[in-house]
């Protein structure tokens, strides 16, 4: 086989390799096509369908908000804790028991992952059920899986509420 040939096979199954990626993409792309764009922007969480804009949160004090695998909820940093709602607004509630940043939905939607301080003082990544409530546990570093979480102290406070005013 000539040096040509190897180009001209190579070539063809460049493209049938690309043309196989498009393929199983295709299903993810269609699919985003459905779900709403969601984003922070001073503070403020929004979602938006491409064609209009809709401001979810009340304060100033969100940042990163993540989509749920199937489209129906968001999870977000709320004032340095992690927090989940409808992709609507509706029901907002703490989720961490703990500051952290960077949430992520697992692929079922059953649980959120996050960085926070973990065990030895350096970050971590913790996991918490998304109805809230619990304790989260600890996942990385190995080391932190069978010791206890730093203890962390803050308010709970609900969106649009005074935390001053209950004392």
């Amino acid at each position: 086989m000539n040096s040509t040939a190897i180009t001209k096979a190579l070539t063809l199954a460049g493209f049938t390799a690309v043309a196989g990626l498009g393929t199983m993409l295709a299903p993810s792309a269609a699919n985003a096509a459905t779900n709403p764009d969601v984003y922070a922007r001073a503070g403020v969480i929004y979602v938006s369908d491409g064609h209009r804009e809709v401001r979810l949160t009340e304060d100033e004090v969100n940042a990163q908000p993540s989509l749920s695998p199937d489209g129906a909820r968001i999870t977000y940093v709320h004032n340095g804790t992690i927090w989940v709602m409808k992709v609507n607004g509706a029901g907002k509630h703490q989720v961490s028991d703990r500051t952290g940043t960077a949430p992520a939905w697992s692929p079922d939607g059953t649980s959120i992952t996050y960085t926070a301080e973990s065990c030895t003082g350096a970050p971590g990544t913790f996991r918490v059920g998304t109805r809230g409530g619990a304790t989260s546990e600890p996942l990385s570093p190995a080391v932190c899986r069978d010791e206890p979480a730093p203890q962390v102290g803050y308010i709970t406070d609900q969106p649009g509420t005074d935390p001053q005013s209950t004392r």
